[in-house]
């Protein structure tokens, strides 16, 4: 059975880095490659292990859940993308993609070259594997997750990476339509699945600008949007669950491919069902 790999430091645009973990499909051949954004306390096994609250939701830790991952998109090329910064040792801070403060609340901007750094990070990531295997005699030297067709995941906080790829979008094919530079990578994106997308700012939690939906709509990615009463049902945080419907309805209305699920709707919400998500949800076929 595949085990996940670590990468550690992974160059992408202009000098960013992250840690990823890889994971080859269980089925070939394989036309595609899944990249996760997870959310605040998930980390690697032995971090969460080491904090008094993140342990409690080890389950979750990001070398699982790229099995998790790898069992759902069986014939996929997994790839769990790891924030640059975790703040407290439980704020994820997805700086390399969208600027965003201490708690990684996200300061969007029409552009900050997050597609440019998703597309460098596939590239050398496939570079890395290749030396890797070659080194143990394998010969993969096909491998190239940059030309694969591309799933979006996003979950809780990973949400806003997703977030900023539809103001870059917008950016790219709607206010610049002469620049082709990302045409090859942003044509290939055909899923984006926003799994209970939240964080700790009081607005963007789910994106409601008419003209960036229009250009997601056009493109004709389809959306997924799985949520739990923990995001939307929070009257602390009422701006959400108006947010998620308009984020559904405007696309639905500009004709877009959307699926909606709500889970676990008649159970209390717990931090736990939130993460549940991550167990439950089935790759849609649309």
């Amino acid at each position: 059975m595949a085990s996940p790999i670590r990468l550690a430091e992974m160059y992408g645009f202009q000098g960013r880095h992250n840690d990823v973990i890889y994971m080859e499909p269980k089925t070939l051949p394989s036309s595609s490659v899944v990249v996760f954004f997870p959310g605040d306390v998930q980390d690697y096994p032995e971090n969460m292990e080491a904090h008094r609250y993140n342990k409690n939701y080890i389950k979750w830790n990001l070398q699982d859940v790229a099995i998790i991952l790898h069992n759902k998109f069986i014939s996929s090329h997994v790839v769990v993308v790891r924030p640059s910064r975790m703040e407290f040792k439980m704020f994820g801070c997805f700086d390399n993609f969208v600027p965003c403060n201490n708690t990684g609340v996200p300061d969007h901007t029409p552009m900050n070259y997050a597609l440019h750094h998703l597309e460098r990070l596939l590239q050398n990531i496939s570079t890395e594997l290749k030396e890797k295997w070659s080194k143990d005699g394998i010969d993969k030297t096909d491998l190239q997750l940059d030309k694969l067709d591309v799933v979006l995941i996003g979950f809780s906080k990973g949400c806003v990476v997703l977030n900023q790829f539809l103001y870059e979008f917008h950016y790219l094919k709607t206010l610049t339509p002469d620049d082709e530079t990302m045409s090859d990578l942003v044509n290939r994106i055909h899923d984006m699945y926003w799994l209970d997308g939240g964080h700790s700012g009081g607005k963007n939690t789910w994106i409601t600008s008419r003209s960036l939906l229009e250009t997601l709509a056009r493109l004709g990615i389809n959306v997924h949007i799985h949520v739990t009463p923990y995001q939307i049902n929070d009257d602390r945080r009422p701006w959400i669950r108006k947010e998620e419907k308009a984020f559904g309805d405007w696309l639905k209305k500009l004709g877009a491919s959307v699926t909606r699920t709500v889970h676990f709707e008649n159970q209390v919400p717990t931090l736990k069902s939130h993460l549940e998500v991550l167990d439950v949800f089935k790759p849609d076929v649309t």
